[in-house]
């Protein structure tokens, strides 16, 4: 048995925020049922790079979900989609505030249909903000939560962070209605909202000094020599997060260099020259050499990986990271484990546009005939 066997999400959603919320629930053993633009489909499916035809990125994120093609702005989609919604438990819908209430699916018009609805709204700014109208993507999120002018030159994010900040705030969300759930229930997820709540040391440092963080601006901004990165022989780096006393007195005898230990927390002048000599110890072997000489002696040192070197590191095999399904393709994983599992079925692959229209059509009583009959109008595929 899974945590969610019996919930039913209807998705109508595109991209990642929704995608990557309803991907968790479906971990947990949700029917996600997901509900596409006949023709086109989630976007995601486009994602490049792409591999026999399928984008890998889709593919993680709609895993263990269905696929039902409907048009929602015909008055057939809009009586499958109300139909589908009376038999289900939640609602996600990501798109601006006000398309779903054009469309006749607001969280009024849904709380009509089902009394015990968990709707779940992901947006830019939330329902009521004044830049609610306003398009963007990831790195708009970013740029408007402040975590792109840390650094002296802002460079494109490696993360989508306020995608999959806004996708998790949603999925508690979520999960928490459902705990207590007696009525329908509005969840209002900002995704720029999610992302900043995220910075708490950055906007603490801001709060206590009036000051904006930037390199150098405290303990974990890079101004002490045991919080910080630090080159090697060939070119790469490892990371070093010696703060307590213990593990830097174990770091600096491991590199040799037991004088440094008084001067962790030293005058200006001092952190200057064991950041000097730290970054002179280090230059002298790889990255791997140190690796193999501190991961396991209580430093707090590690390598930086790659994502190729991340994805097939030995901790990431022990938790399986990456999953094969049937097929031959691979995904990412999710990182949560649970005893007994909180997904009770394998895992599935992520479905092509409507390739469950047929079943779920049937399973809400329309016959084969009809759904033959809209197929034909266009109104589901």
């Amino acid at each position: 048995m899974g945590f969610l066997d019996g919930v039913r999400v209807v998705d109508a959603t595109r991209l990642l925020p929704g995608g990557f919320c309803t991907m968790m629930l479906s971990d947990m053993g949700a029917e996600v049922v997901k509900v596409e633009q006949p023709g086109l489909g989630d976007y995601m499916r486009a994602t490049p790079p792409t591999k026999d035809g399928r984008s890998p990125v889709h593919s993680s994120v709609n895993r263990n979900k269905l696929s039902v093609g409907i048009d929602l702005k015909s008055p057939d989609g809009k009586r499958i989609m109300r139909r589908l919604l009376r038999k289900a438990d939640v609602f996600v819908e990501g798109f601006r505030p006000g398309a779903m209430s054009r469309l006749g699916f607001s969280f009024q018009a849904v709380k009509k249909i089902n009394p015990k609805i968990v709707y779940c709204s992901i947006s830019a700014y939330g329902q009521e903000s004044r830049f609610s109208s306003m398009p963007g993507h990831d790195i708009n999120f970013q740029a408007m939560a402040g975590t792109l002018a840390y650094s002296p030159a802002a460079e494109v994010p490696l993360l989508q962070l306020g995608d999959i900040a806004s996708a998790m705030y949603a999925a508690v969300g979520i999960l928490g209605a459902l705990a207590g759930r007696k009525r329908a229930v509005h969840i209002d997820v900002p995704i720029v909202g999610s992302l900043l709540s995220l910075m708490v040391i950055p906007a603490s440092a801001y709060l206590a000094t009036g000051k904006p963080p930037r390199e150098g601006h405290s303990l974990v901004f890079g101004s002490t020599p045991y919080y910080n990165l630090y080159s090697t022989s060939d070119g790469k780096h490892v990371a070093v997060a010696a703060i307590e006393e213990s593990f830097w007195r174990n770091l600096v005898d491991a590199l040799g260099i037991p004088e440094m230990a008084p001067m962790r927390f030293g005058t200006a002048e001092e952190r200057r020259r064991v950041t000097a000599e730290l970054t002179r110890t280090f230059a002298t072997k790889t990255r791997d050499e140190w690796a193999r000489l501190l991961m396991h002696k209580d430093t707090c040192v590690t390598p930086v990986l790659t994502v190729e070197e991340a994805l097939t590191s030995d901790w990431a095999k022990g938790l399986s990271m990456l999953v094969e399904l049937a097929g031959g393709e691979t995904v990412l994983n999710g990182p949560l484990r649970s005893k007994p599992a909180m997904r009770g079925r394998p895992f599935a692959r992520a479905p092509s546009l409507g390739e469950d229209t047929e079943s779920l059509m049937r399973s809400l009583g329309y016959s084969k005939s009809r759904v033959s009959a809209l197929r034909a109008k266009g109104a589901i595929e």
